[in-house]
């Protein structure tokens, strides 16, 4: 009688402990895809939670923090709505995601929110400042037309490269020009193509947006038209170039952007045929437009 009583207290127990468990709160962790070096996902969840309802699901709530070629992208995304921010300071951003995401669980929340406590910093990198970000690196190749160097207007093939910061940053590219040409009233012309260069300074005032200043040069290849002999030779023209580029697509590591420039040119290259003059000259300006793809690191 007594071991069948002691069965019974414990069973009653275990049935007890099952209900409690069960009545307790369940919460859903947030989707969140956060860098090591800005933060832990388990601490902006924490501190999230400490300004909502117990009761709040946020399994319905998704925050992806990125790299971007301006510094970071924030994406809070809560069913059709949907809010984007961009900076150069990850932390700060993750501190703005706690506010963005409050406000669209509830909007209807009255009273202003409190500054966002900062977050804890990763436990390797708490008892070091956070480095300044490191310089990036681009590679790009890109087509376009180009006006002015040449008889004509004709293709132009582009590979380009640059190293940046946040705002300032050096480029550097070859640039090759298909073959254009151009006859007089006589019949005589040249034929030309050419291969460049080129090396810039580059700024960058917004994350999309970037004027270039510096200096290029081409080595022209011509031939005559029109005379006995198809004569060949070859000339330079050089000068200050400027240019801007507009990204209108980011996603690390690729990226896409279009472009023109446009060139004065101090050094102008021309081309003569023997006892007839000169067929071709390099005029003062000439300029470029053209689109580009490339990947960041």
């Amino acid at each position: 009688m007594g071991a069948f009583a002691f069965h019974l207290r414990a069973t009653g127990s275990a049935l007890t402990l099952t209900l409690l468990l069960g009545s307790a709160p369940a919460h859903a962790a947030i989707s969140a895809e956060i860098p090591d070096e800005c933060g832990s996902p388990a601490a902006f969840e924490s501190e999230l939670r400490r300004r909502l309802p117990e009761t709040t699901a946020l399994d319905a709530v998704h925050v992806s923090l990125l790299p971007d070629a301006s510094g970071y992208r924030l994406i809070v995304e809560l069913g059709d709505q949907r809010r984007e921010i961009h900076d150069q300071n990850c932390q700060e951003l993750l501190r703005a995601a706690i506010v963005v995401t409050v406000a669209l669980i509830a909007p209807e929340t009255p009273a202003p929110l409190p500054a966002p406590a900062p977050l804890p910093a990763p436990a390797h990198e708490s008892k070091k400042p956070s480095p300044a970000p490191a310089p990036r690196v681009e590679l790009a190749a890109g087509a376009g037309i180009h006006f002015g160097t040449l008889p004509r207007a004709t293709p132009l093939l582009e590979l380009d490269a640059q190293v940046r910061g946040s705002r300032y940053g050096v480029a550097a590219g070859l640039r090759y020009l298909a073959p254009a040409s151009d006859r007089d009233a006589a019949d005589h012309g040249v034929e030309v193509s050419a291969i460049g260069g080129y090396l810039a300074g580059t700024y960058t005032p917004w994350p999309r947006l970037q004027a270039r200043a510096g200096a290029v040069a081409y080595r022209l290849s011509g031939s005559g038209l029109g005379s006995l002999e198809r004569g060949h030779d070859t000339a330079w023209a050089a000068g200050p170039l400027l240019s801007a580029r507009f990204t209108p697509f980011a996603r690390p590591p690729f990226w896409t952007s279009v472009g023109a420039d446009a060139q004065l040119n101090a050094l102008r290259a021309h081309f003569e045929i023997l006892d007839y003059g000169q067929v071709f000259r390099v005029p003062l300006l000439s300029g470029s437009a053209f689109v580009h793809a490339g990947v960041v690191w």
